[in-house]
């Protein structure tokens, strides 16, 4: 019998449930994980695009979780299913997100007249007015991101927390907006940093009670992805409404797809790190991860308008 050769399989003995998995960064990443070892549990809203990721995996090692955040009597029976099946996860990576769905035609109609307006107190009214309706239009629709960015998540994470094997990884995602909820985050992406600062600080408190069992948990504060649709929509529609020094500053900061799984990849290979409390890495510019961001990234950020 042929030996194990690790170094080729470093994730094998792994079962990884990643969330938001049948397209963007969350598929790059089953694809990537798979490919080094690891059992997938495919987290999708569609059991017809779990079953064309398991294709891609050539139906070896990866199985479906088909369960809407927005829906916790689903999560719980996407759950019961799980553990019927035994296949248990050993580390959870939590890509899925929502709560810009509402907003985006208004977002894109409302920058789409704001650039053909030429830099004048005339646009800059525009762009005071603009923000204010997209505040309005937020705060009209942000139960569905506080559906699927909080309160889903959440019981996902109730539910298999107490079960995973010890020395386990859960890595959430987020973006530098999240952490200016009320304070220099863009008004279209305000209910998203919300509901994803509630997640992380009820995480805070949950990794506690984890800590004797060595589950590590993380936060990677990611800026603008910009090959992903969402990083599309801001570079080609909101950055050019910024000054052409801001934008430069701002596109400079951008990671890609690859940048963030070859990032993360490093994190589920390497040592844990701190448990018993939520840590936070910020990946700025490159596939490097800090342990705090640049004062003049932070700021930059703060200054895109709407």
């Amino acid at each position: 019998m042929a030996s194990h050769d690790s170094s080729a399989a470093p994730l094998a003995g792994r079962t990884l449930l990643v969330t938001g998995a049948s397209s963007g960064t969350g598929l790059a990443g089953v694809l990537a994980w798979h490919r080094l070892g690891a059992e997938i549990l495919v987290g999708s809203r569609s059991a017809a695009s779990c079953a064309d990721v398991a294709d891609r995996m050539g139906n070896v090692r990866v199985h479906p979780f088909v369960a809407d955040l927005g829906d916790p009597a689903g999560i719980d029976v996407a759950i019961d299913n799980l553990e019927g099946s035994g296949n248990t996860p050993t580390d959870i990576l939590h890509f899925a997100a929502g709560g810009l769905e509402p907003i985006l035609r208004p977002l894109l109609r409302l920058t789409a007249g704001l650039r053909r307006i030429a830099p004048s107190q005339g646009r800059d009214q525009a762009l005071v007015d603009g923000r204010a309706e997209m505040e309005r239009l937020v705060a009209a629709t942000s139960a569905t991101g506080m559906a699927v960015n909080y309160e889903g998540p959440r019981r996902l994470l109730e539910r298999l927390g107490p079960t995973m094997h010890d020395g386990g990884r859960i890595i959430l995602f987020a973006s530098v907006w999240s952490e200016m909820a009320g304070a220099g985050c863009p008004a279209f992406y305000s209910s998203v940093a919300d509901s994803k600062t509630r997640l992380e600080r009820w995480l805070d408190t949950e990794a506690r009670q984890w800590a004797p069992r060595k589950i590590a948990a993380t936060v990677v504060v990611a800026h603008v992805i910009s090959d992903t649709s969402t990083g599309r929509l801001i570079d080609r529609n909101i950055a050019p409404l910024m000054t052409p020094e801001d934008q430069s500053a701002f596109r400079a900061a951008y990671v890609t797809t690859e940048e963030t799984i070859s990032a993360v990849t490093r994190l589920l290979l390497g040592p844990p790190g701190p448990t018993g409390i939520l840590r936070r890495v910020y990946q700025v510019g490159s596939d490097e991860l800090t342990d705090a961001i640049a004062p003049e990234v932070r700021a930059v950020a703060s200054r895109v308008p709407l």
